[in-house]
């Protein structure tokens, strides 16, 4: 925190003092130099000469006069330009009072032939869609890699987790020359290629696979960056090499390996540490293995699978790590792409090995505001998991003819779970008084293989929006686990104990098969009608087997038929989808609707009784975006869905995981429908490093499907059961932000911004001796944030985020407890260039969160840094002294707010260690 304000007081009385220095004006017209006729909306930019960063910008006003003013004393690059003409590039020098340069007079590019050559480049070009940075304009570190040169770039982003944003808009997809590089992880481009292998930076929305092939603007946009590399570094080897040794047996190695051939990419990398590296990014898209916070999994297609565990600490952990516990990990893959030159054959492969370990000991402690009073829940989990998974993906790209195109997808996943834990849980009145007590042991061992393959085959038509597109796709998933639970619930008002023993046999084997077509047709110049139609069939086997332990043999061979699940669950699902697309240079509209015909059933084998619902189900869409100019940009979505009730929410099925919980039928239950509003506008004034941004979404359930708990207050168990409310629940949030530059020659840029958020919910709560009662829980919390950032290469960056905030809490049946909360985040980067290739580096990021009525406040600092030294003649080699935790603050406390809940929950965490790291960077290509 000290850090945090005191580089705050730093930059402000910087800015303050800043305002001190003299400020001119820079004048002058843009003619014809022929005729000398004025040039109205001539663009003039003034570059720095040394690194080329635009300084500012203007245009011509209709007499061809323009001025540019607040200009610094010093020398600048002036670049005029103007259709048609040939730029003029010309040194400034700006000294004492204001320059008027007179005539500036542009010859036509036709007449000068090859008779003049003009120097100099144009750091930002906008390209209609598409913002495109030429990287050699923006100076960063010899060795920086991509990460370090979009940090450079007006309108881009990056926070301390690597998330990109780009003109306010999260970067989803990172492409190398147009194409996906190891799959969907982006921080394999922006952590390992090197800057100076890139050539161009391009920023723009993405369309949708199918609009690219049918010309059709489906809406779909995902803002992606595409970094284009040089022509003589598309061949050769580099990579990065890293290993590190800390105190108390900490060690952390990778190795990543990248071969270039023109088209040809192969790359593959290896991992081996303790120290938190367990992936080289961002988490996959697609999560494997049953997980989540509720022992029933409903599976793709239907197919459910149960678990003896509640969330992670009860043994139900997948795989995924994020941040709880402390890791061992063994990751490895390898990647291969090409394409043939006329590119007509495409082919990306992929492949991972991962496997982690994670030892962790968690608490959750809930203050619970039940009706009547409130209570307090508490649970120590001590766990130890691992994780084994190997997974495939190829995708293959035919260019079958000029009109015809064909894209095959595939993957394969097998995965296997230890995981043991161990908890003890209790229930207390606010005045800590016990109710419950529970002691509960989870062995489990499980399996999956999972494969799946989508086939897409596009015919285009001379007339041009008209296609046909078929769509084949099959996935099917096995599902094998044993688990020996454990349990004892002793209930402190009756003085009885229950005691759960038992070997639980659970399988779940699922299949789908799908096929779609659509039809496309233009109506008119810029309207578009489509039409289609799916079919999709889906079938799953499960069995959920209970064993008791035979008294005689000790053998857990004893059936529980009261907690047999065994069935078959089939489904069929017919869809009609028809649309309307209405495209212009600056309006983009799309109106459709799906309906859904689907008919599901379940099928007891053990007790010849069938389950069956047929639902109809719509899914309108209307959305419109208009483009106010090249970089300002308004855009309205709506959607709805009829949100249909799970066959398990209808008839739950039998367990014992949630030994205090019991789940009721309710045959009544009928489908909701759910409103989902969407509103975002984009202003980005490009040359002044400028923008503008605010969203807002809302989220509308009506008869929504939720829960009705009884509670039984005195032996603290529930039952619930799921019903519809006739009453609106809403999830409303929204933010905004402004970025702009507050320093030019400090390269000081200032970010302000607002995040609001209001949850109202609707549930009916009661005691086992009365009636339901109708709940409403309301949340709302703001939180403005203020950020400055500044980042000169071999010099000193730095990056700050504050943000203060407040959350209300409201319940109706119990007013008296409704609590404010205070909140203030921080995050802090700063890094330092000493002479001789020294360099020291400081991340921090802070959390306070203000005590509630059972809970104390928090406050958790984790400040993370290193000290490095380059060697070498080339600077390839790099020593570094890292320090995690240098405070030993972090403690690993997270709190949230659920329902009628305030839950605080706690990991284990990397403390305090020094390493020693050595990092290797190896090329064959040339440096610049």
């Amino acid at each position: 925190m000290k850090l945090t304000y005191s580089l705050v007081l730093f930059l402000l009385l910087a800015i303050l003092s800043s305002k001190s220095y003299a400020q001119h004006k820079l004048s002058g017209s843009v003619v014809d130099g022929k005729d000398l006729a004025k040039l109205h909306q001539a663009s003039i930019a003034l570059l720095n000469p040394k690194d080329s960063v635009l300084v500012t910008f203007g245009r011509t006003k209709e007499n061809g006069t323009f001025q540019l003013a607040n200009l610094d004393t010093g020398t600048y690059k002036m670049v005029v330009s103007y259709p048609q003409y040939a730029d003029l590039v010309r040194d400034i020098q700006v000294t004492a009072g204001d320059v008027d340069i007179g005539l500036v007079k542009l010859s036509k590019a036709a007449l000068l032939l090859e008779e003049v050559q003009v120097n100099g480049k144009i750091p930002v070009v906008i390209k209609g869609d598409t913002i495109e940075y030429d990287a050699g304009s923006f100076k960063v570190d010899k060795d920086a890699k991509v990460e370090d040169l979009l940090k450079v770039l007006p309108g881009i982003t990056m926070d301390g987790s690597g998330k990109i944003t780009a003109q306010g808009k999260e970067v989803k997809k990172v492409l190398l020359d147009g194409e996906e590089f190891f799959g969907d992880d982006p921080t394999l481009i922006t952590r390992n290629i090197r800057s100076d292998m890139v050539s161009k930076v391009q920023v723009y929305e993405k369309k949708s696979d199918l609009a690219v092939r049918t010309g059709v603007d489906d809406g779909e946009r995902t803002q992606t960056i595409d970094i284009k590399l040089k022509e003589d570094k598309k061949k050769g080897l580099f990579g990065q090499a890293v290993a590190g040794a800390g105190t108390d047996h900490y060690y952390g190695g990778k190795v990543m390996f990248n071969k270039f051939k023109g088209s040809q990419k192969i790359a593959a990398y290896g991992i081996l540490a303790n120290d938190g590296m367990v992936g080289l990014g961002f988490e996959d898209s697609q999560k494997y293995g049953v997980g989540g916070s509720s022992n029933v999994q409903v599976m793709e297609g239907g197919g459910i699978m149960i678990t003896s565990g509640g969330d992670g600490s009860d043994g139900d952990w997948d795989g995924t790590y994020s941040g709880g516990g402390v890791p061992r990990a063994i990751n490895m893959g390898a990647s291969y792409s090409d394409k043939t030159k006329d590119d007509k054959h495409k082919v990306n492969v992929n492949f991972k090995r991962n496997q982690i370990r994670v030892g962790n000991t968690s608490t959750y402690n809930a203050q619970n505001n039940l009706p009547e009073r409130a209570q307090v829940d508490n649970n120590v989990t001590r766990s130890q998991n691992e994780s084994k998974s190997n997974t495939a993906n190829l995708r293959y790209d035919l260019k079958l003819d000029s009109m015809s195109d064909l894209t095959v997808n595939m993957g394969f996943m097998k995965s296997s779970r230890d995981n043991f834990s161990g908890s003890e849980a209790d229930q207390r009145t606010l005045d800590g008084v016990l109710i419950t007590k529970t002691t509960s042991k989870n062995d489990l061992n499980a399996d999956q293989d999972r494969f799946n393959v989508n086939a897409m085959l596009t015919r285009r038509f001379r007339k041009e929006r008209r296609s046909v597109t078929f769509n084949m796709n099959a996935n099917t998933d096995q599902n094998r686990s044993k688990i020996q639970y454990f349990s004892e619930n002793i209930f402190q008002s009756s003085g009885d104990t229950t005691l759960i023993d038992q070997f639980k046999n659970d399988k779940l084997a699922n299949n789908t098969y799908g096929a779609s077509v659509t039809y496309s047709e233009p109506l008119s110049k810029r309207l578009t009608a489509a039409v289609g139609y799916a079919f999709n069939s889906s079938k799953s086997e499960t069995l959920n087997q209970s064993f008791d332990k035979d008294p005689v043999t000790g053998e857990y061979t004893v059936l529980d038929q009261n907690l047999l699940n065994d069935f078959d669950y089939t489904s069929l699902k017919s869809a009609v989808n028809t649309s309307l697309n209405y495209k212009s240079s600056t309006l983009t509209v799309n109106v459709s609707n799906r309906v859904d015909f689907e008919d599901v059933k379940r099928t007891y084998n053990n007790l010849n009784t069938t389950l069956q619902r047929n639902q109809t189900s719509v899914n309108p869409v209307f959305s419109v975006n208009y483009k106010i100019s090249k970089s300002k940009n308004i855009n309205f979505r709506y959607s709805g869905h009829t949100s249909q009730p799970s066959l398990t929410q209808i008839e739950p099925l039998k367990q014992n995981a949630q030994p205090l919980i019991e789940y009721l039928d309710n045959p009544n239950l009928k489908a909701g429908f759910d409103n989902s509003y969407s509103i975002d506008y984009n202003n980005y004034k490009q040359l002044k490093d400028q923008s503008i941004y605010f969203y807002v979404n809302a989220d509308q359930g009506k008869n929504s499907i939720n829960n009705s708990v009884r509670y039984d207050l005195d032996r603290g168990t529930q039952q619930i059961s799921y019903v519809n409310i006739d009453k609106d629940n809403w999830r409303m949030y929204g933010g905004s932000g402004y970025s702009f530059v507050l320093q030019k020659k400090w390269g000081l840029k200032m970010n302000l911004g607002m995040q609001v958020q209001y949850n109202s919910q609707f549930s009916y709560l009661s005691s086992y001796t009365e009636e339901p009662k109708l709940n409403r829980n309301q949340t709302w919390s703001v939180s403005p944030n203020i950020g400055f950032s500044r980042y000169k290469a071999n010099k000193m960056d730095f990056y700050i985020s504050i943000r203060p905030g407040v959350q209300q809490m409201n319940s109706y049946l119990q007013p008296e407890l409704n609590r404010s909360t205070f909140t203030l985040r921080t995050y802090s980067e700063l890094t330092y260039y000493f002479p001789k290739d020294f360099k020291i580096s400081l991340t921090t990021n802070q959390n306070y969160q203000a005590a509630t009525k059972t809970l104390q406040s928090i406050n958790i600092v984790n400040m993370n840094g290193y000290v490095s030294k380059k060697l070498l003649k080339d600077k390839s080699l790099e020593v570094q002294v890292f320090v995690n935790d240098i405070l030993n603050k972090n403690n690993g406390v997270y709190r949230y707010q659920n329902g009628t809940s305030f839950i605080q929950t706690s990991n284990d965490v990397l403390r305090r260690y020094g390493m020693l790291k050595v990092i290797y960077n190896f090329t064959s290509m040339n440096r610049p």
